[in-house]
């Protein structure tokens, strides 16, 4: 039996990708796992070097570029581990990781979902859980007139759970989807992305509904990882960020999103005691 599959939508960072790879084999996990990698870019293949110098690792082509979570949910239509990591083409695979998640769903079955920390190659730790996201918070982070306001900054650091003690693992609204450790049971009563979203939110839409069934979200800063992240659209001058067609998908992917739990409450706390899974 396996017992984690590691899945990658590749898009455009075929460098990251190998080092990626390389990380997961030199880690040298001691427990049963695959890796599966959707080449989502047909103008620019990885298969050939994949297949090459990663020959276990299974290639999934997709004809076309058809975003994060639709990537994702090709790869976990073929994974056979009793665990879905997925896992970006930019991380750093740590040894110990995967055996000490593992572990760790194993021990609390209430558990759908846990998130590691994440650090930046400097050593930092990098934001990568949060709470629901309200919608003005998007302009109180952007604007550069509003960032400076307190109550924005109020607003934004809620958000980020500025202030709270991310030493210790912790029942947090939603995890960065660059590494979001899955228990199969779970993925197939939620069901897998949102094929709407392209990019962006599809990581809040799936944690969110993993709390509307019950299923507890975990950050466990005892497994940390590092990732070579970049926030693309946040880069550069407030016009330039307007310019970046990313941020044009990731306003659409929010405008989704927000029609989608209108009337829910876009910050309701979930409720951890909602299903008794012991």
């Amino acid at each position: 039996m396996i017992d984690v599959s590691i899945l990658i939508v590749h898009y455009n960072t075929p460098g990251l990708l190998r080092q990626t790879l390389k990380g997961i084999f030199r880690a040298n996990p001691r427990v049963v796992y695959e890796v599966i990698v959707v080449d989502n870019n047909p103008k620019s293949r990885v298969q050939e070097m994949v297949q090459r110098e990663f020959p276990t690792v299974v290639n999934i082509l997709s004809e076309e570029n058809v975003g994060f979570g639709r990537g994702m949910n090709k790869a976990m239509e073929v994974a056979r581990g009793r665990y879905l990591f997925v896992f970006n083409p930019d991380m750093i695979l740590m040894q110990g990781n995967l055996e000490a998640l593992t572990q760790f769903m194993d021990t609390h079955p209430d558990v759908g979902m846990v998130g590691p920390r994440l650090l930046n190659p400097d050593g930092s730790i990098q934001h990568s859980v949060y709470r629901f996201q309200l919608p003005l918070v998007i302009a109180y982070r952007r604007v550069p007139l509003l960032r400076r306001l307190s109550f924005a900054k109020r607003a934004v650091n809620v958000y980020l759970m500025a202030g709270e003690d991310l030493t210790k693992t912790q029942d947090v609204n939603y995890v960065l989807g660059a590494a979001m450790f899955v228990r199969r049971e779970a993925a197939e009563e939620v069901g897998g992305f949102d094929p709407e979203f392209f990019v962006y939110f599809e990581d809040q839409d799936w944690c969110r509904r993993f709390w509307s069934l019950g299923w507890r979200i975990v950050y466990n800063p005892d497994v940390s990882l590092i990732h070579y992240h970049r926030r693309e659209t946040a880069e550069g001058g407030f016009l330039r960020q307007l310019l970046n067609p990313l941020t044009r998908i990731q306003m659409k992917s929010a405008i989704y999103y927000y029609k989608k739990y209108k009337g829910e409450g876009y910050d309701a706390q979930p409720n951890v005691s909602s299903r008794d899974r012991t």
